[in-house]
């Protein structure tokens, strides 16, 4: 995987340097908050490291440990993947009819019960913490309206 690692880390670096050259095009800093340059140009740094990483740890791993490895996840890794990919989709789809709230709850639930095998009441536990918070922090603190769905929130 040394050769595929490189590959991903170099095409990673690339897109890097293609964001940090298009958030240098928006305001770093506005008046009193982080501009809309602020996001992506951060976001450029940290994937640079990371693929940076990535590149040197594929030249200092030795080669003969990898031909242990298998190349392609399993079935059941794959079924994972599948899941949480139509979990994502559902949350984007049914954002607007439920709103946030309510949807981000669905969600955590679903994949702490189904993909995590949590139990079911502290996949609700999680569930019920998890979307408050992002509500109240979005909410009331960034003071930012979320979508708004069957309860009004």
């Amino acid at each position: 995987m040394r050769k595929g690692d490189r590959v991903t880390g170099f095409i990673a670096l690339g897109f890097s340097l293609w964001l940090l050259i298009e958030s240098s095009r928006f305001d770093y800093l506005t008046t009193y908050t982080p501009g809309p340059g602020f996001l992506p140009f951060w976001l450029g740094i940290c994937l640079g490291l990371l693929s940076l990483y990535l590149i040197f740890d594929t030249f200092k791993r030795k080669a003969d440990k990898e031909e242990n490895e298998t190349r392609l996840p399993g079935k059941k890794a794959l079924f994972r993947v599948g899941l949480i990919l139509l979990f994502i989709a559902g949350f984007a789809f049914s954002l607007k009819t439920f709103g946030l709230p309510l949807t981000t709850f669905i969600f955590v639930t679903l994949v702490l019960f189904l993909l995590e095998k949590f139990g079911i009441l502290k996949s609700l536990f999680y569930g019920v913490v998890f979307s408050a918070s992002l509500f109240l922090v979005f909410r009331y603190w960034l003071e930012v309206d979320l979508p708004k769905g069957l309860l009004g929130l």
